[in-house]
């Protein structure tokens, strides 16, 4: 690390401080650098009640003290992150991972000034320890799904595998509380299930669940889409529509009070659905275009109610993909791409209209991986941007905060997790080794900032 110094006569400078968590070395709270000028008096800045790394997100406090002088006044200033300063003291926020700077100018009672610039090393939030969701002897987790409400509450849904029934899980920041949502049952309704998608109220916590479920051969059973929610401490499952499924999402509609919306199809030639839940097992459900859509994407509301989700095309081979915006019900549309093959996307919000969204997996090198889609209204005036994000990877999830996304993806039995730095460019941690084709979910927990992902390990749905 280095700090640039510049002397003059009677100016007093403020040293730097070695804050680089990587190096594996414990940072020193306080280090004093003597001044050269002709009074001999030296300048500190102390860190307070901290210790280790310094970790993004983190409120961390200094204090700059003045041998030998009297502070008259001090200023405070960062690069990045929140500055509350109080005199002396000073409140910085950390910024995310990468490299920050934080700056104070000191004036004293006997007219001295000095300043300084202080480089950080931020790292990113750390994951906690691994821990099995379900314990119990069976095969869980080949697909899960993880979100977190407002109070940082986290909710899981996964697959048992060994009886495909879907279970949900709830974790008070402790400990895991599970309970089975559908499956094989005897005179309860109760059917085999093959895919599923939660969202969660932000606010009330209540999970909301949209899932395939049939009987059959499990691979190649038709297979219809079936709604479950929690209400008064018990699951209420409910038939969505008797149509055959293929692909679906669930999404709230914060416009209507968080009114469940299910977007799906159940054939290429039958277009895209979309269902809402008016009351209670009563669903009204609508075809918005007569055209040949899929879905190919999670779907997202704006905070007006507009719904938004990604479809595809086929024509002589190739696949043109679609963002469709619902608007009441008119429905809009802008090109994205076309290429050869029309994978899932998993879509987040980013800020001022952002809509990201990302390849479920990827061939080696294809550079259309992640999707900014700046959202126009009418839709046809949307602008987009594509990225790469890892050279090849087979399963993902996406998530976004804390000013910038975070992926998850497998790629074999391979975990890693990805945020992006200072300068854009994706920086990775190595989660463990995981199950091969199984599907990973990402969630940045709202109290901490901290990114949570679900996943399937030995055979067991896991939290990490």
């Amino acid at each position: 690390m280095s700090m640039r110094k510049m002397w003059v006569p009677r100016i007093l400078m403020l040293g730097g401080l070695t804050l680089l968590a990587g190096c594996g070395r414990e940072p020193r709270p306080v280090e004093v650098i003597q001044s050269r000028g002709a009074e001999g008096v030296a300048l500190l800045i102390e860190r307070e009640a901290g210790t280790g790394p310094y970790v993004e997100s983190t409120a961390e406090r200094f204090r700059v003290v003045a041998s030998g002088e009297v502070i008259k006044s001090v200023r405070w200033s960062a690069n990045a992150g929140v500055v509350e300063p109080s005199d002396e003291r000073v409140t910085w926020t950390l910024p995310t991972a990468g490299t920050a700077s934080l700056s104070v100018t000191v004036e004293t009672e006997s007219g001295k000034t000095a300043e300084g610039a202080f480089q950080f090393s931020v790292v990113a939030a750390p994951l906690a320890s691994h821990s099995a969701i379900d314990t119990r002897p069976d095969v869980t987790g080949s697909s899960c799904d993880i979100a977190f409400d407002s109070t940082g509450k986290g909710h899981v849904i996964y697959t048992n595998d060994t009886h495909n029934s879907l279970w949900y899980a709830s974790w008070d920041g402790a400990s895991w509380t599970t309970e089975q949502i559908d499956g094989p049952g005897f005179n309860n309704g109760g059917v085999f299930v093959v895919k599923s998608q939660l969202v969660v109220d932000p606010v009330t916590g209540t999970p909301h669940v949209a899932y395939s479920k049939g009987t059959g051969n499990i691979t190649n059973t038709t297979t219809r889409v079936g709604y479950a929610t929690r209400v008064n401490g018990a699951w209420v499952r409910e038939e969505v529509d008797s149509s055959v499924v293929m692909r679906f999402s669930i999404a709230l509609n914060p416009a209507q009070a968080q009114q469940p919306v299910i977007v799906f199809t159940s054939n290429p030639s039958a277009g895209v659905k979309v269902a809402t839940r008016t009351a209670a097992n009563t669903w009204s459900t609508v075809t918005p275009s007569t055209s040949i859509h899929a879905l190919t994407s999670d779907a997202l509301f704006d905070a007006t109610g507009a719904l938004h989700f990604i479809t595809h095309q086929s024509a002589s081979g190739y696949v043109s993909q679609y963002l469709q915006v619902l608007r009441g019900s008119t429905l809009e549309s802008f090109a994205l791409k076309t290429s050869t093959s029309a994978p899932w996307l998993a879509t987040a919000w980013g800020p001022d209209s952002h809509l990201l969204a990302l390849s479920n997996g990827i061939s080696e090198g294809e550079w259309n991986a992640i999707e900014d889609i700046t959202v126009g209204t009418p839709a046809a005036s949307s602008t987009r941007r594509v990225s790469t994000v890892d050279y090849k990877y087979a399963s993902s999830a996406l998530a976004y905060g804390g000013g910038k996304p975070v992926v998850v993806l497998r790629n074999g039995t391979a975990l890693t997790l990805g945020t992006t730095d200072a300068q854009g460019f994706w920086t990775y941690t190595q989660l463990g080794t995981v199950e091969d084709n199984s599907r990973p979910s990402v969630a940045i927990r709202p109290t901490d900032g901290v990114p949570h992902v679900c996943y399937q390990r030995d055979g067991k749905v896991t939290f990490q």
